[in-house]
């Protein structure tokens, strides 16, 4: 409200030595006020109250004129219940106070009229004093709200499980860490907070400054213990006590990435498993096609070395025989690569395993030109495979290096290493050189069945393939380790096993010695029976052939034969039939059945000479492997009599 003055009027004076405009001015100014307001006099009397006043004190609205003493007010205050006679006692001491001479005294809050006061009493130049009263029920009101939501903040991040931090923009101080926050990243003050490196932090700044908001960024932090991990940071930017401060949340990423990581690996096992699944269909039909052929030429060049000719013819002998051989293990290799799984696991001691694979390598007619180091922990446990193919992979690992050294000439070292992960239960094998290494661009590559850097006729391709074939075989792994500048490092992974090794089988009497008996050969193919019966009779055995399972059935029924060695896949009934015949006719008789087949690729095939576990031999027919299952026939026989 505006007062205005007009100074031709003259301006008269109150009892109270006030002009009397001013003071209609002033008591405009203190009605318009929002706090109460009384003023007393020297002798406690009360010289001037507002509006504020009588509607903060409606007990005693009637009773508030001049003229009326502190006493009375005080008295009436308390007795018509507008002021409680704690808050009373409180103003007559403030009051007794400012009449010896204080300036002024704490206030009082209390309730009445179901409101909160506070009164403020200060002393006056002429001797007086004046009561100040506030309504100061709303800002109690703000103030507990706002006491309940820290405390409700407080709790919820006292409790929360995420990782947040406020963090100062400039310094990166830590102002707060929830509990969460301080277990992961430790209670310090580390200018980067949850950042490993000063990079990443500015980067993030960077990113957060134009819009104030980061979400999902991915960095390195550091853990309590000083160990980095990878985490994914959020943020916003907000103001806090005048100053830009971050909040960000961090979420430990580190299981993620391992999952992630084995993720692909096992997806990069998938695919490389399809592939070699692929390429075992195609070479299993070519090696099928290949196996009859080949078990003649190989059987018979071998059997011709034994007899009595030229030398010249002899020396041509010779090398028919090594071609066919040759050819007989690449065919047995792609067997060996594209096959689904071994035909036995058996307990095997790891460590002559791999001595005898190293004594191979260091005494074979190629030789190692490479310097080779053996280091295994004592006491490895035994693993269920084949210890054949477990000898393959360390031979083709090591040949590998030992021609890439030589080829190169960087390197003249490998390293050979067998080491236990009891925790894991995995038997680890490593084969590492200083030689040139593996190109890191090429790595993903190397087990791909017939890929090869070396130059034409040299290489097959295969060796690698089926290294990851025989170790995926065995519910184990094979890894190359990332290129390091130092060499390649190759790591064979294969489950252990509590079994006991059941050690090298008691070599078989001496063959002159053994008993010999009648054999019944059953091939569609005249040249294999011919060739298994000759090979059989030079050994001494009394060989009958059938060239279908029918006959051979026939011959059966009325003859008794010590062994029978059948094909598998024939015209007719074929081997299964005729095994499954005899197993229903005359059982004791179909203990005596092994079949020489070259079809042991098939699911059918398979589950078949799984199911019926029967001795077999694959083709192509070497003589010394069909005299050594003609034997392990004969004296597993004789061990059941």
């Amino acid at each position: 409200m505006a007062v205005r003055f007009d100074p031709s009027v003259p301006d008269t004076h109150r009892n109270d030595g006030i002009p009397e405009r001013a003071a209609d001015m002033l008591d405009e100014v203190i009605d318009a006020l929002s706090e109460g307001l009384a003023v007393f006099d020297e002798e406690a009397i009360l010289i001037r109250l507002n509006a504020g006043f009588r509607t903060m004190n409606p007990q005693i609205a009637d009773l508030l004129h001049p003229g009326l003493s502190w006493d009375i007010l005080l008295r009436e205050w308390v007795g018509r219940g507008g002021l409680p006679g704690t808050a009373r006692e409180r103003l007559a001491w403030m009051e007794a106070r400012l009449a010896n001479g204080e300036r002024g005294a704490m206030p009082v809050e209390f309730d009445a009229n179901g409101r909160v006061y506070q009164v403020l009493m200060r002393a006056t130049a002429t001797g007086g004093f004046v009561l100040v009263q506030n309504d100061i029920t709303e800002r109690l009101s703000f103030e507990e709200n706002e006491r309940e939501a820290d405390m409700l903040l407080r709790q919820v991040l006292e409790a929360c499980p995420a990782n947040i931090v406020m963090t100062r923009v400039g310094d990166g101080e830590v102002i707060y860490r929830t509990p969460a926050a301080a277990k992961l990243l430790g209670t310090g003050k580390r200018p980067n907070g949850v950042f490993a490196s000063r990079e990443e932090r500015a980067d993030f700044i960077t990113a957060l400054l134009p819009d104030g908001r980061v979400d999902d960024m991915t960095v390195m932090g550091v853990r309590a213990d000083g160990a980095r991990f990878p985490c994914m940071i959020s943020a916003r930017l907000i103001d806090y006590r005048g100053e830009d401060v971050i909040v960000s949340t961090t979420v430990d990423i580190s299981k993620e990435v391992e999952l992630r990581r084995t993720l692909a690996e096992q997806r990069e096992q998938i695919f490389q498993a399809e592939k070699m699944s692929a390429l075992g269909e195609l070479l299993a039909g070519v090696a099928h096609e290949l196996n009859n052929p080949l078990s003649v030429v190989v059987g018979h060049a071998l059997m011709l070395r034994d007899e009595n000719i030229a030398p010249e013819t002899l020396r041509r002998v010779e090398k028919i025989s090594e071609a066919a051989e040759r050819c007989a293990k690449i065919v047995k290799s792609f067997l060996a690569m594209a096959r689904q799984q071994p035909a036995r696991l058996v307990p095997i001691d790891v460590t002559d395993t791999l001595e005898i694979a190293i004594d191979a390598l260091l005494n074979g007619a190629d030789g190692i030109s490479t310097r080779i180091e053996a280091d295994f922990d004592p006491d490895l446990p035994p693993i269920r495979g084949d210890a054949h193919q477990i000898a393959q992979i360390l031979i083709n690992l090591v040949t590998n290096a030992d021609q890439a050294i030589s080829e190169s000439g960087r390197g003249d070292l490998i390293r050979i290493t067998a080491r236990h992960d009891a925790s894991a239960g995995m038997l680890e094998i490593t084969v590492a050189d200083n030689g040139p290494g593996i190109p890191d661009e090429i790595q993903s590559r190397i087990f791909d069945p017939l890929f090869t850097t070396k130059p034409v006729g040299s290489g097959t391709g295969i060796g690698l393939a089926l290294c990851h074939r025989i170790a995926t075989a065995h519910a184990g792994q094979i890894r190359v380790m990332p290129d390091s500048g130092k060499g390649a490092v190759i790591v064979v992974r294969l489950p252990s096993t509590t079994e006991a090794d059941p050690g090298v089988m008691a070599r078989q009497a001496d063959e002159a010695n053994q008993s010999r008996g009648r054999i019944l050969v059953v091939d569609d193919e005249e040249d294999v029976s011919d060739l298994i019966r000759e090979i059989l009779v030079r050994d001494g055995f009394d060989v009958a052939i059938a060239n279908t399972a029918e006959a051979a059935l026939k011959m059966t029924d009325d003859q008794d034969f010590t062994l029978i060695l059948t094909d598998l896949n024939m015209p007719g009934m074929g081997g299964r039939g005729f095994y499954e015949t005899l197993l229903r006719k005359r059982p004791s008789l179909a203990r005596r059945v092994g079949f020489v087949t070259g079809d042991t690729m098939s699911p059918q095939a398979r589950g078949f000479l799984d199911g019926a576990g029967r001795p077999f031999l694959e083709k192509p027919i070497a003589p010394a492997e069909l005299r050594k299952l003609a034997q392990s026939m004969l004296g597993k026989r004789r061990g059941s009599a």
